[in-house]
């Protein structure tokens, strides 16, 4: 019985180390006049450091009389940080509309308190069944 304890506490450990970190970025438009897509920019700092992180322009799907609703996984994150993100238009004449003032951000959760505390209880359990068991054998 303690062996089933030890093993559920190893899958809940692989379970936090092996869960990809990301964050879901999700923007919505209420219009797209001459839009062609738009780029994703992310920083550390709301305030400076910007870089654009899509490789390629994310396409408009939307159209003159109605917007469109967006999400874009971002999977170059570590858990614990904040991230600021500013979204830039980019219309089909190559002009930008970039809108700082609409910055967004996301802090990546660390491992999630249930899975800790499971992975604890689990492993006490089984270890505490595990050498009652070895108690009993040799008496």
């Amino acid at each position: 019985m303690g062996s089933l304890w030890l093993m559920l506490a190893v899958v809940l450990l692989y379970y936090q180390l092996a869960q990809p970190v990301s964050i879901k970025v999700e923007w919505e438009t209420a219009t797209e006049l001459d839009t062609a897509g738009f780029h994703l920019y992310r920083s550390q700092s709301p305030d400076d450091g910007f870089v654009r992180i899509n490789k390629s322009l994310i396409p408009s799907e939307g159209d003159a009389s109605s917007g469109a609703s967006y999400t874009y996984t971002d999977k170059q994150v570590t858990s614990g940080q904040i991230y600021y993100y500013v979204l830039e238009e980019v219309e089909y004449d190559a002009s930008t509309n970039r809108y700082d003032e609409d910055m967004f951000s996301y802090t990546v959760p660390q491992a999630t308190w249930w899975a800790v505390l499971l992975t604890a209880v689990s492993l006490l359990a089984g270890l505490a069944l595990f050498v009652m068991g070895i108690r009993e054998r040799k008496n």
